[in-house]
């Protein structure tokens, strides 16, 4: 009777299954399983995902809120006498002309529907300076707590809404926040002025 050294194709096998079962069970997953029963088998495993990825980095000439200098916040009629308004973020496709009765029209990036604009603006990112009493500003209009906080990424900012208020109370600024009409508290971070 003759003795084989080394392993048998079936017990390379159950080695193998052997081997991914026990990462598996462990939690040690790593992204590949050599197998050395086997030399030339290799054995994807699954990574596993984080449900709660970092924030992007804005990319290219976007600022920290995702807008783009090319970037409008818009409305078809100035704001007005109100608590706070909702603004729409677009790019121009059509300048203003006498022809059009000096409005611009505007693609809205949230709905993809191209729509015709009174008032139109380009913003920056305040500086905690500017944030003065009375000051007209626009704000990411979401919030996880009871503070309206900037876009988390591109997709937010583009999809999400965006409003225009002003400011109403500072005296929480020490804290990371204003007031706006209405008692809304907006994060710094999260405030937008109009360029001049």
């Amino acid at each position: 009777m003759k003795v084989r050294k080394g392993f048998s194709s079936l017990t390379a096998l159950k080695l193998t299954v052997l081997v991914i079962t026990a990462v598996l069970l462990l939690g040690c997953v790593p992204k590949v399983v050599l197998t050395p029963a086997v030399p030339n088998l290799v054995v994807q495993v699954p990574s596993s995902s984080n449900s709660n990825p970092a924030p992007a980095a804005p990319t290219g000439n976007a600022d920290a809120h995702y807008i783009q200098p090319t970037d409008y916040f818009f409305m078809a009629e100035p704001f007005g006498s109100t608590q706070w308004e909702t603004v729409y973020l677009g790019k121009m496709t059509i300048a203003p002309t006498p022809e059009t009765k000096n409005q611009a029209q505007f693609l809205n990036t949230s709905s993809g529907i191209t729509e015709w604009a009174k008032w139109w603006v380009n913003t920056r990112i305040a500086n905690r300076s500017e944030l003065q009493l009375g000051t007209e500003v626009i704000f990411f209009d979401v919030t996880d707590t009871d503070i309206y906080r900037a876009p988390y990424n591109n997709q937010e900012a583009r999809s999400y809404g965006w409003a225009i208020s002003r400011i109403t109370d500072t005296s929480e600024l020490f804290k990371g926040y204003v007031m706006v009409g209405g008692g809304y508290k907006i994060s710094e971070k999260n405030i937008r002025v109009i360029v001049k």
